[in-house]
């Protein structure tokens, strides 16, 4: 299993702008139902610095590699809201082991 981790760096001010994106285009759900994702979920820092992460959980990185390539993934309006923000690239880490409730 393999987790994909994008960071976002919006100003503090464009948060809750790039959230109405990925809720309105529900992206996230999309992105499970055009790929080989298991899960998916976005996060914002608890610290006020604007930072986002969005991670999602793939069977291995062929899959996100799918993804990636995947015509329909960009989204315009969110491209617009991102213009000149620091965009880190999506690293991907093996899954070691996981617990859950």
């Amino acid at each position: 299993m393999i987790r994909s981790i994008l960071s976002l760096y919006p100003a503090p001010e464009r948060v809750a702008d790039v959230l109405e994106v990925y809720r309105d285009a529900d992206i996230l759900q999309f992105s499970l139902d055009q790929s080989r994702a298991v899960a998916s979920e976005i996060s914002v820092a608890v610290d006020g610095s604007g930072e986002i992460v969005v991670t999602a959980l793939w069977p291995d990185p062929a899959a996100y590699q799918e993804w990636l390539d995947h015509p329909r993934r960009r989204n315009e309006r969110l491209v617009a809201i991102l213009a000149g923000v620091e965009v880190g690239s999506a690293r991907l880490f093996e899954v070691d082991h996981s617990v859950s409730a």
